[in-house]
């Protein structure tokens, strides 16, 4: 029993040092739900499987399988796995949600950058890309997608600009 609650302990104190995209995201406690748990404290990783959901303020991720992997400064890498693995978050209020999946997505929290990997997908106001690869910089607002297979391509739904009238 002590050693489950320590568990959970330590998954927290690593979570805390998450930061997001959204101030009030930052804020928010950080809930995670899954069937299993596991700590190794020497690598830096925590693993949860089986049906898990992780959310903070806005930030919705839901996967097979989590990792959170931390450096000195934090959490510097959310790994998810899962057929497929989706992410949502509000990145800027004005925008609405961004939609991500993929069979792998790998958020690096240090430099603000999804990539999705494997039957991947980006939606954001409306334009949507797929393809095996994308890498999505939050910050700079850039979207790179590839298909490295001749047999796969890239596709993408751009949305015309919108009057500010109507």
């Amino acid at each position: 029993m002590y050693l489950k609650h320590l568990k959970i302990f330590f998954s927290l104190l690593l979570l805390t040092q998450l930061s997001w995209a959204l101030p009030d995201d930052r804020q928010q406690e950080i809930r995670i739900a899954s069937d299993q748990a596991s700590l190794d404290k020497l690598k830096g990783e925590v693993i949860y499987s089986g049906n898990v959901k992780m959310q903070q303020g806005s930030l919705n991720i839901e996967a097979e399988k989590i990792t959170l992997k931390r450096s000195p400064d934090g959490i510097s890498e959310i790994i998810a796995q899962g057929t497929p693995a989706r992410y949502e978050q509000i990145i800027n209020a004005d925008d609405g949600k961004t939609l991500a999946y993929g069979e792998t997505i790998i958020y690096n929290t240090q430099s603000d950058q999804l990539t999705l990997l494997k039957h991947a997908g980006l939606e954001k106001q409306g334009n949507v890309f797929s393809g095996e690869k994308i890498v999505y910089s939050i910050n700079e607002q850039k979207v790179k997608a590839e298909s490295p297979q001749e047999d796969t391509r890239i596709h993408m739904v751009i949305q015309p600009k919108q009057d500010k009238e109507s």
